[in-house]
């Protein structure tokens, strides 16, 4: 087993510039920190470029456990193991050195081509939204409620960031998720959701008072939540109609959806040459002086109201 113990060494130097975030993406591979976090992305199937754990002087492993037997065997399995002497492993790891080993994996793709099919439920749209740390709670959330996927529009931070891993537990490598524009992330609604609906401090109406139980012929609804600092603004006023293929039967037969929302949201407007329909705005109602919650609670709020909704008789 080869042991790094040299602030020298080119593949120290390499995994330190790997902490840039511009260098990472360009050079295709994400950093996971942490056994459990580093299984769920081994389970998730991603590529293993390398395995360093943090050892000893003796070159022994410090650390012990289901999840590090795990990964351990699954990394010298593929012959990318390797020990890292404490003092260096502070340089490579993301803050404090406890999580005892980092992993290098191959990205995954950002498509939205290339996403799995999608299961029923609630699709959570990021737009905008550049806190890392509020990306991986959105996804913890997304995980804990059977979420069909999240989608990040527009993001200056992506889901990879090793913040963002942390924070989600793993969980980005267990959600189907997917990065684009926010007109390739509409044009996608179109075809895989029956309703989109946008959370804005000024939406008319609350989150209890629509529905947020998939109930259409796609099994899904989405909900797009705005920056931590500015909102959705003007954005997300409307999404594609989806083309004579893809219209819903209920649409060709006139009825109305669930609680009377496809009168607010599913209306029908000409927007240049496209035909587009009106997203409806909706809030949390807010009891207090301020009027929004952090991010990724808004998502927790409306994702578990949608679970609440499915379940209720």
């Amino acid at each position: 087993m080869e042991i790094l113990r040299s602030n020298q060494n080119a593949t120290i130097r390499r995994l330190v510039g790997l902490r840039n975030n511009r260098r990472r993406r360009a050079s295709g591979a994400i950093l996971v920190d942490g056994a459990r976090e580093t299984r769920r992305a081994m389970e998730a199937g991603l590529v293993l470029r390398g395995f360093y754990e943090q050892v000893d002087a003796a070159g022994e492993a410090v650390a012990d456990g289901p999840d590090w037997l795990f990964v351990r065997n699954r990394a010298i399995e593929a012959g990318v193991y390797r020990g890292v002497v404490g003092e260096l492993f502070a340089k490579v790891c993301y803050g404090a050195a406890a999580d005892r080993c980092v992993a290098e994996f191959d990205a995954p793709s950002d498509r939205l081509a290339d996403l799995p099919e999608l299961g029923s439920g609630l699709i959570l749209v990021l737009d905008g939204v550049e806190k890392p740390g509020n990306v991986g709670a959105v996804f913890r959330t997304a995980d804990a409620t059977g979420a069909a996927a999240v989608l990040l529009s527009d993001c200056p931070s992506d889901r990879f960031n090793s913040n963002a891993i942390r924070g989600s537990l793993g969980a980005v490598f267990t959600v189907p998720s997917a990065a684009g524009s926010q007109a390739e992330i509409a044009e996608f609604l179109s075809r895989q959701a029956d309703d989109v609906f946008a959370m804005r401090v000024e939406g008319s109406r609350s989150i209890y008072d629509v529905g947020l139980r998939p109930t259409g012929r796609h099994g899904r609804i989405a909900v797009v939540l705005g920056s931590e600092a500015n909102g959705l603004g003007d954005r997300w006023q409307s999404w594609p109609a989806p083309n004579a293929a893809n219209k819903p039967e209920a649409a060709e037969s006139g009825e109305a959806a669930e609680s009377g929302e496809a009168a607010e949201c599913g209306e029908v407007a000409e927007s240049g040459e496209a035909t587009r329909r009106t997203i409806g705005g909706i809030h949390l109602p807010m009891a207090g002086r301020i009027d929004s919650l952090n991010i990724s609670v808004s998502a927790a709020v409306v994702a578990f109201e949608s679970v609440r909704q499915q379940h209720r008789p």
